[in-house]
């Protein structure tokens, strides 16, 4: 039986990522946060989990990105899906009703333009999840209203007031599928790495860099995290064009592995499905 850990609870954009990335898995299990999903697919609880790595406007998340230096999972496979934002009520009312809008404070932020022009004399609340404020919508009046995504509406039966109200429509989230398994490689992959540099000194990025450019890899995200040592200690998550196993990439990781002096290949998997419709229900 697969069983396939996400971002938990019911309606999360996580739970959209993870059933449009694969509908045939016998069960998907809800964790409560980043933390418990890379532990149990390290422990062998789950065969896989979906985890967030990366928001086109908010940049890299950190969680994420420092317990994959932590533990020897596997990344693969990706999927980058919209981050569409509606406005929720219990049933259908005039927006000049809605006096009280309760969401996450990103998307909340996410959203200011719309509530400013459309909301008059509105208070926010701040929730810890959006699916948060959907269930807690139907023990408060018609005044209120939750800023959530459409799956949300569909497992809380609650009504869409509007549909696509973020200030703006290129935010997407990129999402990573964690295994302790590798998969084969297909024709159109991408590899990703971590490594820190060796001793400090100038040009010493460029030294791991130069590896690539000279054999024409196309580096497609270069992200910098402190190692949590000393101030100016860091390392870097790298993602790139092809196969780790391809004769080229193979010695240009020979060569960045005796530059840095820590080096960890988080795997090669095939390139991002982006999707624009995702009514996965």
């Amino acid at each position: 039986m697969s069983r396939l850990g996400f971002l938990g609870p019911q309606g999360t954009f996580t739970e959209i990522a993870a059933k449009t990335y694969a509908r045939r898995i016998d069960e998907y299990i809800p964790y409560g946060d980043i933390k418990a999903l890379i532990n149990a697919v390290s422990r062998g609880e789950v065969d896989k989990v979906i985890v967030p790595i990366e928001n086109s406007i908010q940049g890299g998340v950190t969680l994420t990105l420092d317990l994959l230096v932590e533990h020897d999972v596997k990344i693969i496979s990706e999927v980058i899906i919209p981050v569409k934002h509606s406005l929720l009520t219990r049933k259908t009312v005039e927006l000049d009703k809605i006096k009280h809008v309760m969401s996450i404070s990103q998307a909340l932020a996410q959203c200011r333009s719309f509530l400013e022009d459309n909301l008059v004399d509105y208070q926010v609340h701040f929730t810890n999840s959006t699916v948060e404020g959907a269930e807690k919508l139907h023990d408060l009046d018609d005044s209120w209203a939750v800023i959530g995504n459409s799956e949300a509406a569909k497992h809380y039966n609650l009504e869409i007031l509007r549909k696509g109200i973020q200030d703006n429509e290129e935010n997407w989230t990129r999402f990573v599928v964690l295994s302790q398994e590798e998969v084969s490689a297909t024709a159109n992959d991408k590899t990703s790495i971590i490594c820190s540099l060796g001793q400090d000194h100038p040009g010493a990025l460029y030294d791991i860099l130069h590896e690539f450019a000279i054999r024409g890899i196309n580096l497609t995200r270069i992200e910098s995290r402190p190692a949590k040592k000393l101030l100016g200690d860091y390392i870097f998550f790298i993602d790139f064009e092809g196969h780790y196993q391809e004769k080229m990439l193979e010695d240009a990781l020979d060569l960045v592995n005796y530059k840095a002096s820590w080096y960890k290949l988080l795997g090669s998997y095939p390139k991002s499905m982006v999707i624009d419709d995702y009514s996965v229900s």
